[in-house]
């Protein structure tokens, strides 16, 4: 159960005016979140979507077409901001049709990626 696809945003799309980080910072947990990951032996691809409903579904099609998931991640960015419920509804719905055996895995930030995949995989260590 180690091949992952891992929704989010692109961290250019994510609206950091009220966050307590801004860009470079968000773009080094993400990466150090993705290293965690791949150290971990998933084999995983990254699929940053912008905030647009058409653009991101292309996206997420388009991945979710490269090979058998055994994990679809959707990343905090999506799910939390309520301005986003459709995207996420649409991304949700793309996943139960195209990767219907693919487990759900929900983090609550980059740091958090790998513990949310090792949940969904039934390993926590």
């Amino acid at each position: 159960m180690n091949r992952v696809l891992l929704i989010g945003l692109a961290p250019e799309a994510v609206d950091l005016s009220d966050a307590p980080i801004d860009l470079a910072t968000l773009k080094e947990r993400i990466a150090v979140g993705n290293a965690e990951v791949a150290e971990a032996g998933y084999d995983a691809l990254s699929c940053e979507i912008g905030t647009g409903v058409d653009n991101a579904v292309s996206q997420v099609r388009e991945a979710l077409g490269q090979k058998t998931w055994d994990i679809v991640m959707i990343g905090g960015g999506v799910r939390a901001v309520p301005a986003h419920t459709e995207l996420f509804e649409a991304i949700v719905n793309l996943v139960h049709e195209l990767a219907p055996g693919a487990r759900f895995a929900f983090n609550a930030g980059p740091d958090t990626t790998l513990a949310a995949l090792r949940r969904a995989a039934g390993t926590r260590t």
